[in-house]
């Protein structure tokens, strides 16, 4: 009897596959643009700011350390279609297509019957080419409105066939910039500035409202626009914790629903995941690889979200910390539906780990990924950075620079302690395995294959300079809704590359650099309104072109703005690279005493000229006042007014230049070149040279304790240097405030005793340094800073101590001569 259950069951379970096989189940596909996976509830976030998502991954199987194949989107979201590494597949260029020989996951479950609507909102630009969807009649019309094109789809073509359907979705608004609606951002804002101090969080919040606006408004911000303190962190968080919850109520909360009220959820795969992570100040900036022009392969950019979700198949409620990766989506999928993968996928079938099977065999992650992404330039798609990644080790190599940083995941989870430097058959045998990955990854890549456009792109060049058609000079570019695309437009050949010069915006959000588009027709886009308005920021737009391979012949420049729609520098200065720096410093100093001698020749002759009739003006006003005043000129006391003159002078020279400092930043690079950056360094250097000349007609009353103290001043110094270092303007502030300081000494000990004068003196100049920060406040592009604060007293306070070293010393051998 026994037996003939057994014989029963096993016919059952056969019926059963043999229905599955023709009952097959639909499959959502969602990913998220930029998605965080230590933000999300489920993984730990004690904000929870995602419940509905949070219940999917409770009824599903949740992969706690996941990742994705490369730092920004487009070869990301390729390499969860294709099962491809990026290197692979190839599309790991701005304007690059795939190649049509790929086998995507969309192509393989049409073959298998499966419906695969085009609902995707960035398949009509290059890097999506190919991909296997089919048109869907109301994508137009749709695709901009929201998510409604994925809940439209379901309420009314889900239930229209008997054939399952694949839905692949992008959800894209958890990317810069963190505007949340005040309904999900206000709760978690107010809990990152609460403190059980009166008043307190509001001060805070108060000097951090720029820097807030600045996240809350800019797709990218770049290292050099504003600096970050460590403190900024959490309200960062709290900005994109809103993010996500605004993504679980658009999304998820109603996804769930939906498929309740449909019927849909009980054969219906939930698969979510995300192109790339993203950075929370993690290492002092805010973004992913394509906002700031690092290649950057950490796990905070890598690692992402993924969990697959088919209730009463899956085991709800798993999590695994097995390390994983995007390419294993299609191979696990396609296992699921009893389907074979392409032969070439890279990727492997997660059930035999889902199911505690004996035959999972873990391998390691590989990366790769450009110096930016779609925001790059020739030069940027030049460099490479590779990774591996084990369970217990992570290595990253700089192709380029040729540098490679290994880090011990165990003891330093957050990659800090590069210990590379150590040497080990560790290091050896992980950089052989790397490199032998990168030789396979692109000994077998998919390549576009252009045929005769080979042949086009690589004729020689036309005699005559493109002739720019769209936009014309001056025209004013409109949100133009459905259609929210850039489209360029020159003369030439269709397929060819050319080269983009471009300029755009004005101080803080001046860019310029070039770029190469293989057509004559670039398109730029789509574009979400808050993505168009921050745009609008980078007014004017200028731009000109040529032929790659005939720079001879360029274009005229072009300017063109964008109308906002209505509704809704330099690397960190490293021990590391000294030696390099100093074989080239030499050049670069020459470079900026020609500079800034050229500088210093036409302002005298634009004083000469231009201004000399002002100059003339202030000397008579000058005469007047005193004439004036002379009274009270002899009674204050010739000393006393000179001093007190000279100081609030230099104190209005200091604020008067607060507004044009940018410009004048950018006028002297123009006549320094990048040599400008050692201005800073130069002037601190003088002032030393200055005290060390002090110190020698002294030497014979410097004590040990003045040494010493010597000593500690030079080291704040060198570490300011270095801190500050790829901020070059704020290493004046060395100099400018320490200067600030001693004027009002001069100005204060004529009339209080020596230490109150000292006191006095640093006092003002602090109140001095407030007002500085205070009038950036209310300038257009210009930030308050806590940080500027803090660094204008150290100076103050370094320049104070030199000054009493020295006078110190003075006064010892004044006495002893007398």
């Amino acid at each position: 009897m026994m037996y003939v259950m057994c014989i029963l069951a096993a016919l059952g379970i056969l019926a059963g596959d043999a229905v599955h096989a023709t009952q097959r189940p639909n499959i959502i596909l969602l990913t998220v643009d930029t998605f965080r996976a230590d933000r999300i509830g489920y993984y730990g976030n004690p904000r929870g700011p995602s419940p509905a998502l949070d219940e999917f991954a409770r009824e599903g199987v949740f992969f706690r350390e996941a990742f994705n194949t490369s730092g920004w989107t487009s070869p990301g979201l390729i390499s969860i279609l294709t099962s491809l590494y990026a290197p692979t597949h190839a599309v790991d260029l701005r304007g690059r297509s795939m190649n049509p020989a790929v086998e995507t996951l969309p192509e393989v479950l049409k073959a298998a019957g499966y419906r695969v609507p085009d609902i995707f909102f960035l398949s009509d630009i290059p890097n999506f080419a190919h991909l296997g969807l089919d048109p869907y009649p109301k994508r137009a019309s749709l695709i901009h409105q929201g998510d409604e094109i994925l809940f439209d789809w379901l309420r009314e073509e889900a239930g229209k066939s008997e054939a399952p359907f694949f839905l692949y979705y992008h959800y894209r608004d958890v990317h810069q910039p963190y505007d949340a609606a005040p309904r999900y951002s206000k709760p978690y804002m107010d809990e990152a500035f609460d403190s059980f101090v009166p008043f307190w969080g509001s001060l805070q919040r108060f000097i951090a409202r720029e820097k807030i606006d600045l996240v809350a408004k800019n797709v990218m911000l770049t290292r050099n626009v504003i600096d970050f303190a460590d403190r900024d962190s959490v309200w960062v968080r709290a900005l994109y914790d809103a993010e996500v919850r605004m993504l679980d109520d658009r999304v998820f909360v109603p996804l769930r629903a939906l498929l309740e009220e449909t019927g849909l959820r009980e054969n219906t795969i939930v698969i979510v995941a995300a192109d790339h992570g993203e950075g929370l100040l993690d290492r002092g900036v805010v973004g992913h690889v394509s906002t700031f022009k690092e290649g950057q392969l950490y796990d905070e950019i890598i690692r992402i979200p993924m969990l697959f979700w088919w209730p009463s198949i899956l085991p709800a409620g798993l999590v695994l910390d097995e390390p994983v990766q995007s390419i294993d989506i299609m191979p696990t999928l396609l296992d699921l539906l009893s389907l074979d993968a392409p032969p070439r996928a890279q990727g492997q079938s997660l059930l035999p780990l889902i199911r505690g099977q004996d035959s999972w065999q873990p391998k390691p992650l590989f990366f790769e990924t450009s110096a930016s992404g779609y925001t790059a330039d020739a030069a940027d798609y030049q460099k490479r950075y590779r990774a591996m990644r084990t369970r217990d080790w992570k290595l990253i190599h700089s192709v380029t620079e040729q540098q490679y940083e290994l880090y011990d995941l165990n003891d330093d989870p957050y990659e800090e302690d590069n210990v590379w430097e150590e040497g080990t058959a560790l290091s050896d045998s992980l950089g052989r395995m790397l490199n032998e990955w990168a030789i396979y990854a692109h000994q077998v890549a998919y390549r576009p294959d252009m045929g005769g456009d080979a042949a086009v792109a690589s004729a020689a060049a036309a005699e005559e300079a493109p002739v720019i058609a769209f936009p014309a000079n001056g025209d004013t570019l409109q949100y133009r809704g459905v259609d929210h695309v850039i489209r360029l437009a020159w003369s030439g050949v269709a397929q060819a590359n050319y080269t983009i010069e471009y300029e755009v915006g004005e101080g803080a959000y001046h860019l310029a650099g070039e770029l190469i588009e293989p057509t004559n027709e670039p398109v730029y886009g789509p574009f979400q309104v808050g993505f168009w308005n921050s745009l609008v920021m980078y007014n004017p737009w200028k731009f000109r072109v040529y032929r790659t391979d005939n720079p001879q012949q360029k274009s005229e420049w072009v300017t063109f703005y964008l109308a906002a729609a209505e509704g809704e520098g330099e690397p960190a200065w490293d021990l590391a690279m000294l030696w390099l720096q100093l074989a080239v410093l030499p050049g670069e100093l020459g470079q900026l005493a020609v500079g800034i001698g050229r500088a210093l020749g036409d302002l005298v002759l634009w004083l000469v000229t231009d201004a000399l009739i002002y100059v003339a003006a202030g000397i008579v006003g000058l005469v007047l006042l005193r004439t004036l005043f002379n009274s009270l000129y002899l009674r204050a006391g010739p000393q006393r007014v000179r001093a007190w003159f000279a100081a609030l002078v230099y104190v209005a020279f200091v604020y008067s230049t607060i507004p044009y400092m940018p410009k004048v930043w950018s006028l002297l690079r123009g006549y320094t070149g990048e040599a400008i950056r050692h201005a800073g360094i130069v002037a601190v250097v003088i002032f030393a040279v200055a005290i060390i000349v002090s110190i020698i007609r002294t030497r014979a009353h410097y004590t040990l304790p003045r040494y010493a103290l010597l000593a500690g001043l030079a080291a704040v110094y060198a570490y300011l240097l270095s801190a500050f270092a790829q901020f070059p303007a704020e290493r004046l502030h060395l100099v400018e405030y320490g200067f600030m300081g001693y004027m009002f000494l001069r100005a204060l000990r004529i009339d209080l005793p020596t230490g109150w004068a000292y006191a006095v003196a640093w006092g003002i100049t602090v109140l001095v340094g407030i007002g500085d920060e205070c009038i950036q406040l209310v300038l257009p592009q210009r930030f308050f800073e806590v940080k500027d604060i803090q660094l204008n007293a150290i100076s103050a306070g370094l320049g104070l101590c030199v000054v009493r070293l020295a006078e110190t010393a003075k006064r010892s051998a004044e006495q002893d001569g007398s």
